[in-house]
C-alpha cells in the first residue's frame, strides 16, 4: 500500500496549528481551487466517530461522493480520517503536530491509500495530484498561521459580514472563522444556520437585532465592476447594490445604542480616478469618471458610522489577485492556452493585492485601533499592466505574445475598458505598511506564486 508523506515546519506552537484544524473553516481554507468540493454533510468536528460527507467533482457533470470518518484522537498531537465509502480501494489520512519549542512545530501529512485496479496504471499521475494537493494546503496553512499570530493573545471578536457569498467574502469568513473568531454572515433570504441574520437592503429591512453582541462588522457589498458593458441600466445596478446597502447599515449602527467597536467597509482604489504616473496616498481627493464618483458616494454613504463615534475604515481595494475569482480568473484559460498579452499599450500602471494579503489587511484593520478612514488595499510594488502579463505567462510558463488592442477592448467593453481596463489605477500603501501591516507578497512574482494555484 503506497504511503505518501508531506510536513512543513511552520513558526507557531504545535497547540495553535492543531486548533486551526478544529475549527470552522480549515477545510475550505484547505480546499484547492481547481477541485469541486461541495460538503454534503458534516459533524463539524474531528472527534473519533464523527463523519464528514464529501461530493466531488471529477469531470465535467460526473461527481463522486466520499465519506470520511475520524478516528485516532489526542490533543495537540495528531488525528486520523478513514474513508468509510468512496473512490478509493483503501484510504487513511494521519494529521500529525510535532512541538519543537514554544514557537515552532512541524506539520506531518501521511495518507496510506490504496487505488482501485482500474485506477492504478494512473498511479504516478494520481502521486503528483497529491502532491500538488498537499503543496496547497501546506502553503496556506503557514500564511494563514503566520497572519494569524501577528494577533496571538488579542482576544477574538464577533464579526458580521456583509457579501459573505462573494469572491472576498467566500475567502474571508473561512480565514476568520479558523483563526478563532465567531463570524455570523447576513443574508438575504432566510436564515439556514446560527451563524445566518437577516436582512434586505433592496426592502431597507434590517433589525437591530442583527447587531446584537457584535463587536465588528464587515460590508464587502455590491456587484462586479467587471461583469459587463457600463450601460445607464448596468450603472445604475452597480450603484444600488453598493449605496442602498451601504447607506442601510450606516444609518442603522448609528441608531444603535450599543455600537460595534469596528465597521470596514469595502471601497475601490477606482476612487483616485486615472491616476497617471502617481501613485496617489489617502490624502489625495476623488479623481474624475464613474468609478471615482461611485466610490466616493460609497465612502459618503457610511460616513454616517464614523459621526456616530465608531471606528470606520473604508479599504479602497485595487485588483485582487486570485484563481478563484476576480479578473484574474477570466484570464486564466486564455493564458493557460498560450493566448494572453497585454491589454492596449500594456504601460498603464495598476493598483493590485494578492487575496491572502488583503484577507491580512482586514484582519489587520479589526486589530489595528489607531487605524481608520481610507486605507489603500494594494501592494507596495506598482507595476505595468504588460510587467503583470509577463510576470502570469512566467507562472503558468506559457508566452504572452497576443495583445488585446485598445480600439478591440472599447468595442466590446465601452467606456469599462477606459475607465477599468486601460486607465492607470496605481495607489500607494504607505498608510497600511506605516499601521504596522507587514506584506506576505509584496511583489508580483511572490503573489501569482501563492495565488495561481
Amino acid at each position: 500500500m503506497p504511503t505518501f508523506t508531506r510536513k512543513s515546519t511552520i513558526t507557531c506552537p504545535a497547540d495553535e496549528v492543531f486548533a486551526w484544524h478544529t475549527r470552522p473553516g480549515a477545510f475550505q481554507r484547505l480546499s484547492p481551487p481547481w477541485r469541486d468540493v461541495e460538503v454534503v454533510r458534516s459533524s463539524g468536528s474531528i472527534a473519533p466517530g464523527s463523519e464528514v460527507e464529501l461530493l466531488l467533482r471529477v469531470l465535467g457533470p460526473v461527481r463522486l461522493r466520499w465519506l470520511l470518518r475520524h478516528g485516532e484522537l489526542l490533543k495537540n498531537e495528531l488525528f486520523t480520517d478513514d474513508q468509510v465509502k468512496g473512490p478509493f480501494k483503501s484510504w487513511q489520512h494521519r494529521h500529525s503536530f510535532i512541538p519543537h519549542s514554544d514557537s515552532l512545530s512541524t506539520m506531518l501529512d501521511e495518507v496510506d491509500y490504496e487505488l482501485p485496479l482500474f485506477a492504478r496504471p494512473f498511479g504516478s499521475l494520481f502521486t503528483n495530484e497529491l502532491q500538488r494537493l498537499f503543496d496547497f494546503r501546506h502553503a496556506v496553512l503557514t500564511s494563514d498561521l503566520r497572519i494569524h499570530s501577528r494577533y496571538r493573545g488579542m482576544p477574538r471578536k464577533r464579526i458580521l459580514v456583509a457579501g459573505s457569498s462573494g469572491f472576498v467574502g467566500s475567502a474571508l469568513v473561512p480565514f476568520l472563522s479558523a483563526a478563532g473568531h465567531e463570524v455570523f454572515r447576513l443574508v438575504r433570504r432566510e436564515p439556514h444556520s446560527p451563524d445566518e441574520r437577516f436582512w434586505n437592503p433592496d426592502g431597507a429591512d434590517l433589525s437591530p437585532e442583527v447587531f446584537k453582541g457584535i463587536d465588528v462588522v464587515i460590508h464587502l457589498g455590491g456587484e462586479g465592476i467587471a461583469s459587463g458593458s457600463w450601460t445607464e441600466a448596468r450603472k445604475t445596478q452597480l450603484r444600488s447594490s453598493r449605496i442602498n446597502s451601504t447607506t442601510l447599515l450606516a444609518l442603522t449602527i448609528a441608531s444603535l445604542m450599543e455600537k460595534p467597536q469596528t465597521v470596514i467597509v469595502a471601497s475601490g482604489a477606482g476612487f483616485y480616478g486615472d491616476t497617471g504616473v502617481t501613485a496617489p496616498d489617502e490624502t489625495i481627493p476623488a479623481g474624475l469618471g464613474f468609478l471615482a464618483e461611485l466610490a466616493a458616494e460609497w465612502e459618503q454613504a457610511a460616513q454616517p458610522i464614523a459621526d456616530a463615534g465608531v471606528r470606520l475604515v473604508n479599504l479602497r481595494i485595487g485588483a485582487v489577485l486570485n484563481s478563484r475569482g476576480g479578473a484574474l480568473k477570466k484570464m486564466l484559460p486564455a493564458f493557460r492556452l498560450g493566448l494572453g498579452g497585454t491589454l492596449g499599450s500594456g504601460k498603464q500602471r495598476m493598483g493590485w493585492i494578492a487575496l491572502q494579503d488583503l484577507l491580512g489587511l482586514i484582519e489587520h484593520s479589526i486589530f489595528t485601533e489607531s487605524l481608520s478612514g481610507p486605507l489603500n488595499a494594494v501592494a507596495p510594488a506598482v507595476i505595468t499592466n504588460r510587467e503583470f502579463t509577463k510576470a502570469l505567462g512566467r507562472r503558468l510558463r506559457r508566452p504572452t505574445v497576443f495583445p488585446v488592442p485598445a480600439p478591440l477592448l472599447r468595442l466590446i467593453f465601452g467606456e469599462l475598458a477606459d475607465a477599468a481596463l486601460l486607465a492607470n489605477s496605481a495607489a500607494s500603501a504607505r498608510k497600511a505598511i506605516a499601521s504596522g501591516y507587514s506584506f506576505l507578497f509584496p511583489e508580483i512574482d511572490e503573489a501569482l506564486g501563492f495565488e495561481v494555484a
